[in-house]
């Protein structure tokens, strides 16, 4: 199924999100658009209510987007995470709003200067955990079953490592609600994510008709490390449009007006 089938285009007129008074317009004549992807329904950080793009993520950026240039324009399209990165690492797009600072994961995205900072910690079935007790992250989690999505590099790269080395079991899926649900379930029995965006993804499934004691199974076992939030700015896509080396350089000297 082709990319635009499942990732709708918001236009950013509709939530402020271009560098120009004239929000209500079209844009004008000169005007540079920059198409940038963002993970969908990241509740409360990046998600579409009624065709306009919302969250804490979003809300940062525009506010380092009112002191740019009137010439231009951010459009911001929502997918998958695992989709998201790779329409930049494809160079199909200018770059990922909202992205941890991986530079060696991550060799083909230029980062921006950090706009949002956020607490990533590790959440468990309270079952799967009792009598355990947690202080080192991720040797004390050995022999237990972590969700994580496709592409997700938060967990940190000692807990990839253990993954290599069979000490802890990684399921993979593309939605995190759906692997907070397997965690409630017990089909697994741990997630790393923020805390705020696991909130989120129980209410959202209490929403759909999970049990509300469902939540309690949740426990927050320990916060793992505070993480800056940049934009990723794709450089196989720079290399063909110059004009984002501008934006990339006018957007990091925003962050820090």
């Amino acid at each position: 199924m082709r990319f635009f089938r499942f990732c709708r285009t918001l236009c950013a007129a509709c939530a402020g999100w271009m560098a120009t008074s004239a929000l209500a317009h079209a844009p004008a004549p000169g005007t540079t658009t920059i198409v940038l992807y963002s993970e969908a329904a990241q509740r409360p950080l990046s998600y579409e209510e009624n065709g306009v793009p919302r969250g804490a993520y979003i809300d940062s950026v525009q506010r380092v987007l009112k002191r740019l240039p009137p010439e231009y324009r951010v459009e911001i399209r929502f997918a998958s995470w695992a989709r998201v990165v790779e329409e930049a690492r494809a160079g199909n797009s200018a770059g990922i709003l909202g992205v941890y600072y991986r530079p060696k994961e991550r060799p083909y995205l230029n980062h921006s200067k950090a706009f949002y900072a956020e607490d990533v910690a590790v959440h468990c079935n309270r079952d799967a955990v009792e009598g355990r007790t947690f202080r080192t992250y991720p040797d004390d989690f050995a022999g237990l079953k972590f969700g994580n999505q496709r592409g997700y590099l938060a967990p940190g790269p000692r807990f990839f490592q253990f993954a290599r080395e069979g000490r802890i079991e990684v399921v993979e899926g593309h939605e995190f609600q759906d692997l907070v649900k397997k965690m409630l379930v017990g089909e697994i029995d741990c997630v790393v994510n923020p805390s705020v965006v696991l909130n989120e993804a129980l209410l959202t499934l209490e929403a759909r008709g999970l049990p509300e004691r469902m939540r309690y199974k949740s426990r927050r076992v320990l916060n793992v490390k505070t993480e800056t939030v940049h934009i990723g700015f794709s450089k196989k896509y720079e290399a063909s449009h110059p004009e984002l080396a501008r934006f990339r350089t006018l957007f990091n000297k925003a962050v820090d007006e």
